[in-house]
């Protein structure tokens, strides 16, 4: 835009955002890692890296045309919007896009344990926790809902918690020695 004379009434030209990776390494330092274009960079939220640096997650907190996407819903298509794109380092590819029809991201973050999935919190005070499907566990697990809210896992634990507890053999009633 060093050239570009704006003139009141005209249209701006035409911008282009990129995330970039730069090195950090004395020998290179300031190098252009790696590169790529950004859609509807005005509305971005946050920008984090993986607990690996493998990956780097994009949150969007406003909705606009160029993250627009139409879904089938049986017979009809609903309007949803990219909130959350997931980006592999090496090469710049996607890797995944989390549409929604009502969320706006406020904040968005990588659990800090590699393969622990990723948080993020609406601008409607909403917190979504999300897990990436892992092979199955070689010791059995409880079987836990899906679609269900953090409530509902918070509480369903407490009530496995009590189970066993009273499996272990301890009382944990209530007692009157205070």
């Amino acid at each position: 835009l060093k050239d570009a004379v704006l003139v009141p009434g005209q249209a701006l030209p035409q911008l282009v955002y990129e995330l970039r990776i730069y090195s950090l390494e004395e020998r290179n330092f300031g190098e252009v890692l790696a590169a790529r274009s950004v859609r509807a960079a005005h509305c971005l939220t946050s920008i984090q890296f993986s607990p690996t640096s493998e990956h780097v997650l994009l949150a969007y907190g406003r909705r606009h045309s160029s993250l627009l996407l139409l879904v089938a819903d049986g017979g009809s298509c609903v309007t949803v919007h990219t909130i959350l794109e997931v980006y592999a380092i090496a090469d710049m590819s996607l890797v995944r896009v989390l549409p929604s029809a009502e969320d706006e991201v406020n904040v968005a973050c990588f659990h800090p344990c590699p393969g622990g999935g990723l948080a993020y919190g609406t601008k409607e005070g909403r917190l979504r926790i999300l897990r990436h499907d892992r092979p199955p566990p070689k010791v059995p697990v409880r079987p836990m809902a899906i679609g269900r809210c953090l409530e509902d896992e918070l509480l369903e634990v407490l009530d496995w918690s009590a189970v066993d507890g009273d499996r272990d053999g301890l009382d944990r009633s209530d007692s009157d020695t205070d």
